[in-house]
């Protein structure tokens, strides 16, 4: 799950860490960023004036907050007699209104160093030690140490060229973003140790970053040591993929990508095969009924475990409509339920794989039998997939017919949540809430794997009443609560326009071990208000929200970092527990491709949530 913002923002951090022969000790200096959040449509802007705040925590609106001072202050400057940190913006940068005197005000370095200077142990000039853990005064120990070696390396970059300084100064700055706003899920980031990767990268390369590849390189290999499979590096173009903002000539190129199978593939697994990470929502993998968990054996019967990666990508891509013979190996019981229906859906696509010969109409029963068979590692299924395009909408309506004529319930499919999943679910809410015929709803989060964190909110907020919770959010290592997410009490800025509560019919909740992150936000809002039931499995259990921070100004790519974590209105935890959200009743299948518009169309899912509707009406 990712914030930025509605529909587009990047929370940022322009910071550079500058030392050479002429500074004795590192100078940090951290600016935050104002984004063009007014108009609803409107595009993020990489900020043009940005404001000093070096000395300030910010979040939505940059608001300061002068609490995490101390612990923030080991990455704002260096424990030394001869620090200077910068009191404004660099020369040619001009001032927002009122900004000037509100930072000189409370929040100018003037005033912090006031505030920790002398009586260091009781006495003598300097800062106050005692204002600092024992792990803030050793990161500081350390980017002086660090300083020290760009010093002594100064002539050899200077003999390199402008870019070593630059891609050094790249560097630095992902450094400092993660410094500054990188939360540790597992609780074992290291100011400290941080300090000194920062140092043992630089070194691992001579001290000398002369081209791009070198600088990816080593902002990957410092990225690498926090053990975040979240906070990565982003060469430009994903980056501006991340951001869908591809360049004209990317865009051909990315169509010709959204065409295949829908799966993401993991490690080789251990019984051979690679596992399945997930589906992609409403992808031809996910009609046949492949899930998270499962391991994929084969593609037209080549193993996947002697492919390398874009090698498999070859084979799962092809022209829309061709097919592909897929086998796996469904997770060990926990998809049961659905290797069963996808075993019994699969005679329809069959192949038979003890003859070259095709089956014939009396021998129809050993083809369906060869498509679920078992093997020393279980059941493996057998189907023939048929490529397809592979971007859909974000949302996806139908009506289920169900009871007396006239009356049905709303099936609504949210695949991830963007601007136009807000958008098309307060049309089908407006549309629906007032027919008679409407039942309730039924929103079907089976395979959604999140999206923007702001959309899952303004989403949950159409179903719930003025003053309820939706989520809150922790950072920093003291995990105290940083925001409480409120139905009345969300900033204008950046939820513009909201329409308030739409939907009072009942509503019934469906998710799997694919539903992750932004969805888990939005299920979490909903069932704990009391809003909804949730069928269906466990979900994920990934409630960590990541920023996209660009390098100069993404021409260098940028770096996604995990700034924090939700927990859902009640106070529950799913990262840190690691369990996911637990359903009020258990259902596997999966979603067996195309809009249901009966119950006989339905899945299984489908059908059990009907039937709950009808109870409550």
């Amino acid at each position: 799950m990712h914030m930025i913002g509605r529909p587009t923002r990047i929370p940022c951090c322009n910071a550079k860490l500058v030392s050479g022969p002429d500074v004795r000790a590192a100078r940090l200096v951290q600016y935050a960023c104002f984004t063009d959040r007014k108009k609803k449509n409107s595009k993020t802007s990489l900020p043009e004036t940005p404001v000093p705040n070096s000395l300030a925590e910010y979040d939505v609106g940059c608001n300061p907050s002068f609490l995490r001072v101390a612990l923030r202050a080991a990455f704002a400057f260096v424990c030394s007699t001869a620090v200077t940190l910068s009191s404004g913006p660099e020369p040619g940068w001009g001032w927002p209104p009122g900004a000037r005197a509100e930072a000189a005000e409370a929040y100018s370095v003037a005033a912090y160093e006031r505030a920790v200077a002398g009586r260091r142990d009781g006495g003598g000039d300097g800062p106050n030690l005692a204002l600092f853990t024992e792990d803030a005064q050793k990161a500081m120990s350390r980017l002086l140490q660090y300083a020290r070696y760009v010093e002594s390396i100064s002539a050899a970059e200077h003999s390199c060229g402008p870019a070593c300084t630059e891609n050094r100064e790249m560097l630095e700055k992902a450094w400092q973003v993660v410094a500054s706003e990188h939360y540790s899920a597992s609780g074992v980031f290291s100011q400290r140790a941080w300090a000194d990767t920062l140092l043992e990268v630089l070194k691992s390369h001579d001290g000398l970053l002369p081209t791009k590849s070198d600088l990816q390189a080593a902002i990957s290999d410092m990225l690498s040591t926090l053990q975040d499979p979240y906070t990565e590096f982003l060469p430009p173009s994903a980056f501006r993929r991340a951001l869908r903002r591809p360049l004209p000539r990317e865009q051909s190129y990315l169509r010709a990508q959204y065409v295949g199978l829908g799966l993401e593939l993991g490690p080789v697994a251990p019984g051979g095969g690679r596992v399945v990470l997930a589906p992609l929502a409403g992808s031809p993998a996910e009609a046949a009924g492949i899930s998270r968990g499962d391991r994929l054996i084969s593609i037209d019967g080549t193993p996947v475990d002697q492919l390398e990666v874009e090698q498999l990508r070859g084979l799962m891509r092809g022209p829309a409509g061709s097919t592909a013979t897929l086998e796996w190996i469904p997770a060990p019981t926990a998809n049961a339920g659905a290797a069963a229906a996808a075993a019994a859906a699969a005679s329809a696509s069959v192949r038979s794989i003890a003859s070259n010969n095709r089956p014939s109409v009396a021998s129809a029963s050993t083809a369906a039998s060869a498509a679920f068979r078992q093997s020393s590692g279980g059941p493996r299924i057998i189907k023939d997939v048929e490529r397809r395009d592979l971007p859909q909408p974000a949302i996806k309506v139908s009506k289920v017919s169900m009871g007396p004529p006239g009356f049905y319930v709303t099936y609504v499919r949210l695949l991830y949540f963007g601007s136009e999943t807000t958008e098309g679910l307060e049309a089908v809410l407006r549309r629906n809430e007032g027919a008679p015929g409407n039942v309730g709803y039924i929103l079907d989060l089976r395979n959604n794997p999140g999206g923007v964190f702001e959309e899952a909110i303004a989403s949950a907020s159409m179903f719930l009443r003025r003053g309820d919770v939706i989520a809150k959010t922790i950072r920093g290592p003291e995990e105290v609560v940083d925001t409480v997410w409120q139905v009345g009490s969300l900033p204008s800025e950046v939820f513009p326009g909201l329409p308030g509560k739409l939907a009072s019919k009942p509503v019934v909740l469906l998710a799997n071990r694919s539903t992750a992150s932004a969805s888990e936000v939005f299920t979490g809002a909903l069932r704990d208000n009391g809003r909804a039931a949730l069928l269906g499995e466990r979900t994920f259990g990934k409630g960590l929200v990541q920023y996209y921070f660009p390098l100069r100004d993404g021409k260098d790519g940028g770096v996604r970092v995990t700034v924090a974590k939700y927990l859902t209105p009640s106070g529950y935890d799913i990262s840190g527990r690691g369990a996911g959200l637990a359903p009020n009743l258990a259902c596997v299948d999966y979603p067996h491709g195309g809009l249901p518009t009966s119950l006989q169309q339905s899945d299984r899912c489908i059908r059990q949530a009907a039937a709950l509707l009808a109870d409550k009406t």
